[in-house]
């Protein structure tokens, strides 16, 4: 049975099913995003929301490809792509028993298309460049995935440093992407695992200046025993 475990920022169920429309980023490597796991997840949402956008986030992961399996530039980018080809073909079935017209499915490469990623994108990356508080916040993130790599025997195949800011580029680019998806109507976010430190910290207000989308998106963790995995628990 799928729950709300958590709420980011803290708001009653009143005002977040107000909002109409959510989204599902998809960790392709998480195992929680297959199968009947992920019918549960979708029949939830759609449950509960007139729209469920689905976005995979198989382009984004061109930035795992190259800390894990050392690949660059367009190897990199097939790799990915071709991950997210897989999850499309192997989730068809799923896609097919939801209602018409309530879920949508997007690939990771079509957000950085809107001028609404490149405004966050732009105000995200000053944040990094400027606030040393966010800097921080963003590298510990990335500091953890990698960290947490190595401690399930994952063999990097750049440095530990290489690593670190790779990771943080996937970070930033996810971050202005949720800020680009809040300012289209997507505000509030499903998944199934615990938020990631800094969009915690975005979502309590202790940054300044950040774009406009985030400061009105909402985080919603779901729970349900049967083995979800979070962002912070799995290779992204």
């Amino acid at each position: 049975m799928i729950s709300i475990v958590r709420i980011t920022p803290s708001v009653s169920q009143e005002q977040l099913f107000a909002n109409r429309r959510c989204y599902m980023g998809i960790s392709l490597d998480n195992p929680v995003f297959r199968n009947e796991s992920l019918e549960r997840l979708l029949l939830w949402a759609v449950g509960h929301f007139d729209e469920c956008l689905v976005v995979v986030g198989d382009h984004l992961r061109r930035f795992n490809e190259q800390m894990l399996n050392g690949l660059e530039g367009a190897d990199a980018i097939d790799a990915a792509r071709r991950v997210g080809d897989e999850f499309v073909r192997r989730s068809a079935e799923v896609f097919e028993k939801l209602p018409e017209n309530k879920v949508t499915v997007c690939r990771w490469q079509g957000c950085l298309d809107s001028e609404e990623y490149k405004r966050s994108r732009e105000v995200v990356d000053r944040l990094f460049e400027q606030e040393d508080e966010f800097r921080a916040a963003v590298e510990r993130d990335a500091y953890s995935f990698v960290k947490r790599q190595r401690r399930q025997g994952e063999d990097f195949a750049v440095s530990t440093e290489k690593a670190i800011e790779l990771s943080c580029q996937y970070l930033l680019e996810e971050i202005a992407v949720f800020g680009a998806l809040a300012e289209q109507g997507w505000r509030v976010e499903l998944y199934p695992g615990p938020e990631l430190g800094v969009l915690v910290n975005i979502a309590s207000g202790r940054y300044d200046g950040v774009p406009r989308g985030l400061k009105e998106r909402i985080n919603v963790e779901l729970g349900g025993g049967c083995g979800f995995m979070g962002k912070s628990e799995t290779v992204r």
